[in-house]
């Protein structure tokens, strides 16, 4: 079901509604992809500094940058969502006017990520009593995850437009 926003309004409960259990599935599908390609790059790294009498391992030291890059590129993109938000139906949007985020915003939103990760995942327990099911790194970027079939894309948002006098 897509929940057009007419007028500028679209209920908090058809965004929100079962998106905290999806989230944590979309959670260990990205922790997964994430998983084999740090696996698989530590392993040509591994080859890489062999290979140099290990001047190449030092690059192994930039590694902890990919899953930011790997949540912010994803975010700004225009699905606007990680892979494994994207196979839950997830979005990610601004909350104030549930657009697409800039980059800067998907930027922020994943070091906030993996700043709530590294102090202790309680502070993703925010998403059940916050309204909108908002945790911590999404509240402090302005952020919010929402069901994709709650927000139209950009597209459809142009075009859902109620019908003129000379409609058919």
């Amino acid at each position: 079901m897509l929940w057009v926003r007419m007028s500028g309004f679209v209920s908090d409960a058809g965004l929100t509604e079962g998106v905290v259990g999806r989230r944590v599935v979309a959670w260990l599908v990205d922790a997964t992809v994430i998983g084999i390609v740090l696996v698989a790059l530590h392993l040509v790294l591994w080859l890489v500094g062999f290979l140099t009498f290990g001047l190449g391992w030092f690059l192994a030291g930039g590694l902890w940058v990919l899953p930011l890059a790997y949540i912010a590129v994803f975010v700004a993109s225009p699905g606007q969502a990680t892979p494994g938000q994207a196979l839950l139906g997830l979005r990610v949007v601004r909350n104030d006017d549930l657009g697409r985020p800039s980059p800067a915003e998907a930027c922020v939103y994943a070091v906030l990520y993996a700043v709530t990760m590294w102090a202790g995942a309680i502070w993703l327990v925010a998403a059940f009593f916050t309204r909108r099911a908002r945790c911590l790194h999404d509240i402090c970027s302005g952020l919010l995850v929402a069901r994709a079939d709650a927000v139209a894309p950009a597209a459809e948002q142009i075009w859902a437009m109620p019908g003129g006098p000379y409609h058919s």
